[in-house]
């Protein structure tokens, strides 16, 4: 496949486009790594006669996803280029404003979910809202920025922080469900060098406030999210277990064949809105399920996503019957994956 070349979107991380290099490398295809946050970023990307762009979006910090988002606009819908994931896919990552939008849009159930830009509209909810409920952040991976609000003082001192203080900040430092002090000590003594990183990067997250807006939703009670991750045709799927309030950011997991009637709800919600790179986060509720996030970048912390069996693999419908197939399936962060199902894509003209 050397007589085709695809552009490496990278965010403003220069680290992002490590893995799509990997898996570029491994099938011999050569590419050209873009940095998007770059004010040369456009001529960049028209420099060449790339056939597709893998990319990358970010998922740290409001003003560069901000930034990737409105310069991904420009490639996908003004010059009709091809990116894998799709700009939809990546403008509802780590923007729960936009993914609201979306689900309303496409009548996809989830939690009801509240936007205030106003602070007497933000005031009139708490007034006449049952708690609990939820509070989030925009952006903010693995429950960062979410907050379940319990008592009303402890709701109007969010919002009077959102609107007429110091902002909302998420939470600083490691996750706290998922670690404890003394590993994190163990570690920092260990790795001088990537206790000063991860500081740095704290540091930044806790500057990064979001002022003039809260997003609210409604709690649902829960024990466990469902994980389901697809990849073209295939599928991944395991249970998130709460720790505490939370099953986002808990690194607990429940591995095993996956109820069926979730396995067809992500299909048919994949297949209707043309979804071939997502992770979806789902609650059971007397309703039904409930989508909570959809995300394009996720991260895979036992090294897999499904394992049944103790055999690690994936999930695919042959003749309209769930089976799983046994193997590594998620080498390089999945990214070789997911560039055999871009490439096939191209191939058959669906990119």
């Amino acid at each position: 496949m050397t007589n085709i070349k695809v552009g490496i979107i990278r965010n403003e991380l220069s680290n992002t486009a490590d893995d799509w290099i990997i898996a570029c490398n491994n099938r011999n295809i050569d590419y050209q790594v873009i940095d998007l946050s770059a004010n040369n970023w456009l001529e960049q990307v028209r420099k060449d006669n790339f056939v597709f762009y893998l990319i990358q979006p970010p998922g740290s910090y409001e003003r560069f996803k901000t930034m990737f988002d409105e310069r991904l606009y420009i490639i996908c819908n003004e010059f009709r280029l091809k990116t894998f994931p799709s700009f939809t896919e990546s403008i509802i990552y780590e923007n729960k404003k936009m993914l609201s939008y979306y689900l309303n849009a496409h009548n996809i159930p989830h939690p009801e979910t509240f936007i205030f830009y106003n602070y007497d509209e933000a005031k009139n909810f708490v007034d006449n809202t049952e708690l609990p409920f939820v509070a989030k952040t925009s952006i903010g991976a693995s429950g960062s920025g979410v907050k379940i609000i319990r008592k009303y003082n402890e709701a109007l001192r969010y919002i009077n922080d959102a609107f007429k203080s110091k902002g909302i900040r998420r939470r600083f430092g490691p996750n706290r469900v998922t670690g404890s002090p003394q590993k994190w000590a163990k570690k920092s003594i260990r790795e001088p060098s990537y206790f000063l990183k991860r500081l740095k990067y704290y540091l930044e997250i806790n500057r990064n406030t979001q002022f003039g807006y809260v997003i609210f939703q409604t709690f649902i009670p829960h024990n466990y999210e469902w994980r389901i991750v697809k990849i073209g045709e295939f599928y991944f799927a395991h249970k998130k277990i709460k720790i505490k309030d939370k099953a986002s950011g808990a690194k607990v997991k429940q591995f095993g064949f996956p109820d069926i009637s979730v396995m067809d709800f992500v299909e048919d919600l994949c297949n209707q809105n043309n979804f071939n790179c997502v992770c979806l986060d789902i609650f059971e509720s007397g309703t039904g399920f409930l989508v909570n996030e959809i995300q394009c970048v996720f991260g895979i912390p036992y090294g897999y996503l499904s394992k049944v069996n103790d055999k690690i693999g994936r999930f695919v419908k042959h003749q309209g019957t769930w089976t799983f197939e046994e193997g590594d399936f998620t080498q390089n962060n999945c990214c070789d994956l997911k560039l055999e199902i871009a490439l096939k894509l191209y191939f058959e003209n669906k990119l």
